[in-house]
Formats: C-alpha cells, structure tokens, sequence
C-alpha cells in the first residue's frame, strides 16, 4: 500500500485550473475593492478576496510538497489598482454570484477524479466557501431588488406520459411549448452572455492593445447576438422576458487589467458558455434548440480559438502541465 501517493494528472489539472483562475480572480476583485462605493457589497468582495487567497495558498502548499512548478498565474503586474471605475458597483456583485457560482461547479466537478485525502479536502472546502458566497451574493440582490430571475410559467395541473414523438419537433412546423428545463438553461445562457457582454465592452475600451481591443469587441458583439437569438425564442413562445442584466460601463479608458489578463478571462468565459451550451442540448429535447446550440456553439469555439493563436502571439499562453513528450526524447540531438 502506497502511503504517500504521487499526484495524479487529474489532481494536477485541478490544482493548476484552481490557481490560475484564482490568481485571475484575485486581481479583478481587487479592482472591485478599490473602486466600491456601496458599503453592502464591501463584505462580499473582501469574502471573494478572501476565497482566492485561501485557494492560492493552499495549491502551493501542495505543488512545493510535490516540487511541482507552481504557475506563473497572475499578480499585481496584472492589475492597476490607481484605475478609475470601469463597472458599476452592481455589476461586481453580479459578476462575483456569476463566477461564485461557476466556482462552485469547477470545484465539484473534479470531485469524481480526485483520490488524495488532502486535495479531495481542498476542493470539498472550495466547492462549499464558494457556494456560500454565491448565496450571500443572491440574498443581497433579492434584498436590492435586483435579482434578474427566470422566466415563470403557471403550475402543471396533472402529471402525464408523452403518446407521440411530435413533442420532439412540434406539429406541421410549429414548436411546442418550451419545458421548465429547457427555460432554465436559456435564462442560465443568457445570463452567460450578458455578464460577457459587458465585461468584453469595457475590455475592448481599455486594452492597451489594438488587436485585443478589436477581439473583445468582436467578442462583445458575438455575445449580445446570442443573447438577442435566446430573447427572440422567449418571445416566440410567449414567455415573459426578464430585464436585462446591469450593463452600466464607465467612459474611463485606463486599463485596470493587463492585456494578458482579459485574454485569458475571455477564454475562461467562452469555456463557460460552451459547457452551458453543451449542457443545454443535453437537456432540450425540441430539436430547433439542440440546432441553435450546436450553431452557437460553434461560433465561439471558433473565437476561442482565434484568442488563442493572439495570446500564443503575444506569449501570454501559459502552457499548462502535460505528459513526457517521448519522441522528443528519443529524437534529441544531445
């Protein structure tokens, strides 16, 4: 019986994911921090400050047990704390339920694959310091009355079976109502856009770069069309659309984030959208939707991948841990 088990290439993913995002986090929160005026917020942003240095110290404890290279991440290179406001006070405590909640599936989603006590321990820990900040974040929205929520529809008067398959695509061209799943992942990936929308405008005004700032306004175009298609199928059902999220964008055009930094968030949001929208095709069973997803989709795997090649470019990629390349070795010249 192994006593002191190596860690395994799913632990080092979690561990190296959990460091990256966190050090990301870390610096835009701060921003949040310098730039609150709203004394309600205060102590969730220092909660979310909190939880990323808690994480951060926690992955190098571990990597530097295991002599395994800790990432470069982010750090105050990255971020200008001297900046003036680039979003509203309300859209950070939206933006930090938004990324809680993200947080709390990352962290249970390795859960299955993690076998050492100490790292299942960490991510155990994550998953429930994140979910309670999503949690607080949601009371003080319903308490300002700002909780964007979904859709309702009115209560089913009787449980039944399907007796034919037109449930899958609808009578002579016309699709049936959507279901109470099918809703919740619309309003979930509109929210996804929404929250990107935003954040890419203000990125695409404040990047030092040119060639950033034309793809954070492409990306930011990308995401209000697609929230614009899953509007449109809410009124094509009839189904009463919720406000809009807060999109309030200051004129300051000095970058509280590095370049590096928006890149890598821009690809840490697509990655986001495109597991909603996977999950989402899962989940619907009309077949229009699965086909605007499977579009949707598509067009930001293509973006992401665009994003990818500018930050190899600008060496802003960092290459995450991998296995032996053994035909290197073997093909060495030394």
């Amino acid at each position: 019986m192994e006593h002191n088990p190596k860690l395994t290439s799913s632990e080092v993913a979690a561990l190296w994911g959990a460091y990256m995002q966190n050090s990301m986090a870390h610096c835009i929160v701060q921003h949040f921090a310098q730039v609150n005026e709203d004394p309600d917020i205060i102590g969730i942003i220092n909660t979310a400050l909190s939880n990323c240095k808690f994480v951060l110290d926690e992955v190098k404890q571990i990597f530097v047990k295991e002599n395994h290279a800790l990432p470069i991440g982010f750090n105050q290179e990255d971020v200008n704390l001297e900046a003036d406001r680039l979003y509203s006070d309300l859209f950070t405590l939206r933006y930090v339920k938004y990324m809680a909640a993200a947080g709390t599936v990352a962290s249970s989603a390795f859960l299955e694959v993690l076998a050492r006590m100490d790292v299942r321990v960490l991510f155990a820990k994550t998953s429930e310091m994140f979910m309670k900040l999503h949690n607080d974040a949601c009371n003080l929205l319903l308490e300002k009355g700002a909780f964007v929520r979904s859709p309702t529809i009115p209560p089913m008067e009787k449980a039944e079976y399907l007796q034919n398959d037109s449930f899958l695509s609808g009578l002579l061209g016309k699709h049936r109502p959507l279901t109470a799943v099918e809703l919740a992942h619309i309003s979930k990936n509109t929210e996804t856009n929404s929250i990107g929308r935003t954040f890419l405008a203000g990125f695409a005004q404040t990047a030092q770069s040119s060639e950033v700032r034309g793809y954070m306004e492409r990306g930011s175009e990308i995401a209000a069309k697609h929230e614009t298609i899953f509007r449109e199928i809410l009124i094509e059902d009839g189904v009463p659309l919720p406000s809009t999220w807060d999109s309030a964008i200051s004129q300051s055009i000095v970058a509280p984030f590095s370049d590096k930094l928006m890149m890598f968030h821009t690809t840490s949001l697509v990655a986001i959208s495109v597991t909603g929208y996977g999950t989402g095709i899962g989940a619907s069973l009309r077949k229009d939707l699965g086909g605007h997803y499977t579009r949707l989709v598509t067009e930001i795997l293509h973006y992401a991948n665009d994003g990818v090649k500018l930050m190899i470019e600008n060496r802003w990629l960092e290459q995450p841990p991998q296995n032996v390349d053994r035909e290197a070795l073997i093909k060495r010249t030394v």
